[in-house]
């Protein structure tokens, strides 16, 4: 058992990494948020007594993962040319999906608990709006979706 008293996470210290078998990428992203997991139901009615109906499990369900960076230029980032590729094809040519982990980070840069996500490949890219009367990054979000969602450490 550990002696050192336990610290909860703080959310703002996290680690994104994404692989794919032509090449491991590590990616700073300002947020990222849409780790969640459901388990989908449906009613089943008992058969001869109508007054009592049975939620069963059928499957789990999630939403997209997010991701929030500052806008990156397209010959300085693997994601970007990786996320252009997907999403601006005529879909003739088959997605190469990545795995994904996600890690909470303690004070020193030690990995506290994670999560593992498969199959993972974008759907969505939308750039936050320019304003001139503010002095904010360009920001650009990616979302993605994916198959499993683990959570590991």
């Amino acid at each position: 058992m550990s002696t050192e008293p336990w610290n909860p996470p703080v959310a703002f210290y996290f680690l994104v990494e994404f692989s794919k078998k032509s090449e491991i990428f590590d990616i700073e992203f300002e947020e990222v948020s849409g780790l969640s997991v459901e388990v989908e139901t449906k009613e089943v009615e008992e058969g001869g007594e109508i007054r009592f109906r049975h939620r069963v499990p059928v499957r789990q369900k999630h939403g997209n993962l997010v991701c929030k960076r500052s806008l990156t230029p397209l010959k300085d980032s693997a994601l970007s040319k990786w996320v252009k590729g997907i999403l601006e094809t005529d879909y003739a040519k088959k997605i190469e999906p990545a795995d994904m982990f996600i890690s909470l980070l303690n004070e020193k840069g030690n990995k506290l608990c994670g999560w593992s996500l498969t199959n993972v490949y974008p759907v969505k890219w939308t750039i936050g709006p320019f304003n001139s009367r503010k002095n904010e990054l360009a920001i650009e979000t990616i979302e993605f979706a994916y198959n499993t969602i683990e959570r590991k450490l």
